[in-house]
């Protein structure tokens, strides 16, 4: 064995028992802020903010320039792919909305293995306080998410969705829990006052080995004002005072040594200004009819639009013949620039919406709707800013840090996948994850001296 060889063996030989050892007993805080851009810890001066909690960690431990999201960029899958490291066609949380607009709660509805099931048959303690589809999640501390846009009993349904005694008890430490319907301004806000003293309750508390945080305020006001308005630089400011708080309940807990600290993104943000409706485009290609001065949509077609994104689906074979074609023409004639095409082929290789015959997507400026309304555009009014859009738009970068033991300091990355942060952190815990289409990313990780060897 020549020694260039051995040493490169042992590097990687040394690398792989220390990466896969649990004797450090790293705890890993995951915390992710929906709609988190990159430049608001890279450069929150310019924004007029100021972020000192992430611009330290970033300066302390690995950052990117941009997070690439998954297709529909939109929360629930992306927060799925991030505890799985699959895309939505394999995790099966593919929309935010299992039906109509109701949330996927359930942890149950996940198909592939997660990070906390992963840490859990490792023997690893494990906690979620506010993280999407995570309601029934086997996890040793529980306080699942829940978006209700009505409903007036919201901390009832979150106190009934966590584990037995813990919302009490975490509620006694941090006062009376009011939230409003997640259609109110306020809602976001009062979500993360809440996970901000429940998460640092538990840490110091339970102190868990993983504990996954969302944060929601950013995202709320980024639609209703705009991606810059003075309202969403204030909610930036006030998570990164909550994340301030989690790492001083670290301190107090004695675990800020073997804490590692993980913030990420869902997605970008864009303002928009026109809703484009889908359901009259299909009635223009042929695909519906007008009944009463109402769209209703061909026998066998049904339509998914999600902010930026969208799919058609032909139940029907006799429906899908010509679908393709007739949609194609119009596109082309009359919204090219404004709205993508994406075949059928192109969806299944970025794991979206499985089973469609055709993918949209719009472009910033424009939100795709599904309405029967006999208008292809509308004003979007009240709603100022959207995501969902394709992944390789450059308003749809998200952010990335890392901080803490096992992780290299002060470097920069272009780039990481959403797909790749659930295989690198089981990597960081030494557990094993599930089948998964992201990759352990080892530049991150800090790799041990190589051992010495003789000639």
């Amino acid at each position: 064995m020549t020694r260039p060889f051995l040493r490169t063996f042992l590097v990687v030989t040394s690398w792989l028992a220390l990466s896969g050892s649990a004797g450090a007993e790293p705890h890993v805080i995951m915390i992710s802020i929906d709609g988190l851009r990159p430049e608001v810890y890279r450069e929150p001066a310019q924004l007029g903010i100021e972020m000192p909690t992430l611009v330290a960690l970033a300066r302390e431990g690995v950052s990117a320039d941009r997070m690439i999201p998954v297709f529909p960029s939109v929360t629930y899958p992306a927060h799925t792919t991030l505890v799985t490291g699959t895309r939505p066609a394999d995790h099966g949380i593919v929309t935010n909305f299992k039906e109509g607009l109701n949330w996927y709660l359930d942890a149950g509805d996940i198909r592939s293995q997660t990070l906390w099931q992963a840490a859990k048959a490792a023997g690893l303690s494990t906690a979620i306080v506010t993280w999407p589809a995570t309601y029934g999640a086997q996890v040793d501390f529980l306080v699942p998410e829940n978006l209700d846009l009505e409903a007036s009993n919201i901390p009832e349904l979150i106190r009934d969705g966590s584990t037995p005694g813990l919302f009490d008890e975490l509620a006694e430490r941090c006062g009376p829990i009011e939230i409003a319907p997640f259609n109110s301004v306020e809602a976001g806000e009062q979500i993360d006052h809440m996970t901000t003293c429940f998460a640092a309750e538990v840490l110091r508390r339970h102190k868990p080995q993983l504990l996954l945080v969302h944060f929601l305020d950013a995202d709320h006001l980024q639609h209703s004002y705009g991606p810059d308005s003075p309202e969403a630089m204030r909610a930036f400011e006030r998570i990164d005072r909550s994340i301030g708080r989690l790492v001083a309940a670290t301190q107090a807990a004695g675990i800020e040594e073997k804490s590692v600290f993980v913030i990420v993104g869902d997605h970008g943000f864009v303002r928009v200004h026109t809703f484009l409706n889908l359901n009259a485009i299909l009635l223009q290609a042929g695909f519906a009819d007008l009944v009463d001065d109402k769209i209703e949509l061909s026998r066998g077609i049904e339509v998914t639009a999600i902010g930026g994104a969208g799919a058609v689906y032909a139940r029907n074979p006799w429906t899908a013949r010509g679908l393709e074609s007739a949609l194609r023409e119009v596109i082309d004639r009359r919204y090219h620039g404004i709205l993508e095409w994406i075949p059928a082929i192109e969806l299944e290789r970025m794991g979206a919406f499985p089973g469609a015959r055709v993918g949209l997507a719009a472009t910033p400026g424009f939100m795709l709707v599904s309405l029967g309304l006999p208008r292809t555009t509308l004003p979007s009014r009240d709603l100022k800013g959207m995501h969902g859009y394709l992944p390789g738009l450059p308003e749809m970068a998200t952010g990335f840090i890392a901080r803490g033991p096992g992780i290299r300091q002060g470097v920069e990355i272009p780039l990481i996948r959403q797909l790749d942060v659930a295989p690198t952190l089981a990597r960081l815990l030494g557990v094993e994850l599930g089948r998964a289409d992201g990759l352990p990313i080892a530049g991150l990780l800090e790799e041990p001296e190589p051992a010495e060897s003789g000639p």
